[in-house]
């Protein structure tokens, strides 16, 4: 904000910067339903969530509070790496 440039530098700047974050947002969420299995707490089934439950899911860390596809429980399900 303290250099002058003209507007359609920052708007590029801006684009770029936005599009940066997106493309990396995406990585993550790509190696995360590629990498291990979530494990439902209430009833210990082990499955791979889609990209889109990935993505709306609140987490901590590993864990993540989603709907399982065995029991229909919402519950905060950890990630796990065997089967």
């Amino acid at each position: 904000s303290y250099i002058e440039m003209p507007v359609i530098a920052r708007v590029a700047l801006i684009i770029f910067a936005v599009i940066t974050a997106a493309t990396g947002i995406e990585a993550s969420a790509v190696l995360e339903v590629k990498a291990g299995y979530y494990e439902c707490k209430e009833c210990k089934h082990k499955y791979v969530p889609t990209f889109k439950v990935i993505l709306n899911s609140p987490h901590m860390g590993r864990t993540r509070y989603m709907k399982c596809p065995n029991c229909y429980k919402k519950s905060w399900h950890k990630k796990v790496i065997n089967k």
